[in-house]
């Protein structure tokens, strides 16, 4: 269900929307910007001057198309800010530049809150996934993909969704993926790519994870407590002659017996559950993960291994059939590929996130509106211009 939901055409909703497109262009680069404050200074990182230009001009023109919510324009019951943030390169060098464009609600105010907001909505140019990721060995991101929401037209895909209609509303993230010429920009993994990417993040290059795991385990609590004990000493010691200075020496005296017992407990406690300590780090190097991990490879038929992974929702492997099943992807290298500037938009993703200050029934509301009416069309525009 959720292949087919992944791509199902958008060709109609796009003709429907066409002509507004053309209706919106001129509307949108003469709109007047919003008063939204900066929340902080504007931070684009790992950016040429003009991978920075271009991206501060793509952060304008989004902010000129959320202000045409009127909801946000001129916010009731709430106070909006902004801010503009990022400059990160999730694929490498030669990759494209993501930034980010936060819109920050305080309700009711800005300094009824102390300045305590929240980022409600988010969107992020080049994100290049929604879900949770690890890295394989050669440092390729594979996305463990979040449910699939109800499809809207001229949108590529949504995750998770948001409902605003009902009392018992969905309440989890949403997020609005448009994308270049509405294609999807990432590739399935196989099961055996994705187990050997969790072999990699449990035991590290060369096994260095591993390596330093054991190491952990060389010395109980209680023999590192017994090894630090000169240390301690000498900081209770320096603390005591500090007090007798400041209090008197009968004060120090008393701190310095109540420090002695404390020590002496503690090491007690400790020496107490050594044994026990001792059990756990033998099971622990018994069982080890990656271990577990090659033996479900090795127990895979060849088809098995190269057919498409689906996990779930806490990154274990499960069956295609499984109800709690989620694609497993990775950043397709031939969408993603730079073509004139790493800054230039290849996604736009829209986050709503309706927690904390966005809880309140005027934010609550503002987001709805928001989030029924954005103009796809506008970001469309930004993602495929020529």
């Amino acid at each position: 269900m959720q292949h087919r939901l992944m791509i199902r055409s958008t060709a109609v909703g796009l003709a429907l929307l066409g002509s507004a497109w053309r209706a919106t262009a001129q509307r949108n680069e003469s709109a007047p910007l919003p008063k939204w404050a900066p929340q902080y200074a504007a931070d684009i990182g790992q950016a040429t001057p003009a991978e920075r230009a271009l991206a501060m001009a793509t952060m304008e023109e989004i902010e000129r198309i959320l202000a045409q919510v009127p909801e946000l324009a001129r916010p009731r019951g709430f106070e909006v800010g902004k801010q503009v943030y990022g400059g990160t390169l999730p694929l490498g060098e030669r990759g494209v530049l993501s930034y980010n464009f936060f819109v920050w609600f305080y309700a009711p105010s800005k300094a009824a809150t102390g300045g305590e907001g929240s980022r409600c909505i988010g969107v992020t140019v080049n994100g290049i996934g929604v879900g949770a990721s690890i890295e394989d060995e050669s440092g390729r991101v594979l996305m463990v993909e979040k449910d699939i929401g109800e499809q809207r037209p001229g949108v590529t895909i949504v995750h998770e969704g948001l409902r605003w209609d009902t009392p018992d509303a969905d309440r989890r993230d949403g997020y609005i993926t448009i994308t270049t010429g509405g294609k999807i920009p990432w590739i399935p993994v196989t099961r055996e790519q994705y187990l050997r990417a969790q072999i990699y993040g449990t035991e590290g290059k060369n096994g260095e994870k591993e390596t330093a795991f054991k190491k952990s385990l060389e010395k109980t609590s209680y023999e590192r407590w017994v090894e630090e004990a000169a240390e301690r000493k000498k900081t209770r010691d320096d603390a005591v002659a500090a007090m007798a200075r400041n209090q008197g020496r009968a004060a120090a005296e008393e701190f310095r017996k109540s420090q002695e017992q404390l020590e002496r407990q503690v090491g007690e406690q400790l020496k107490a559950q050594e044994a026990e300590e001792r059990k756990q780090f033998k099971d622990a190097l018994s069982n080890r993960y990656g271990d577990m991990l090659r033996t479900q490879i090795a127990a895979m038929t060849p088809a098995e291994r190269a057919s498409p992974a689906t996990a779930d929702a806490s990154g274990q492997l499960v069956t295609r059939d499984d109800p709690h099943a989620h694609r497993v992807l990775t950043p397709d290298p031939e969408f993603w590929r730079v073509r004139r500037s790493r800054a230039e938009a290849h996604t736009i993703v829209l986050g709503f996130k309706p927690t904390h200050f966005c809880e309140g029934p005027a934010v609550r509301a503002a987001l709805a509106k928001a989030y029924q009416t954005l103009d796809v069309a506008a970001f469309r525009r930004i993602v495929d211009r020529p």
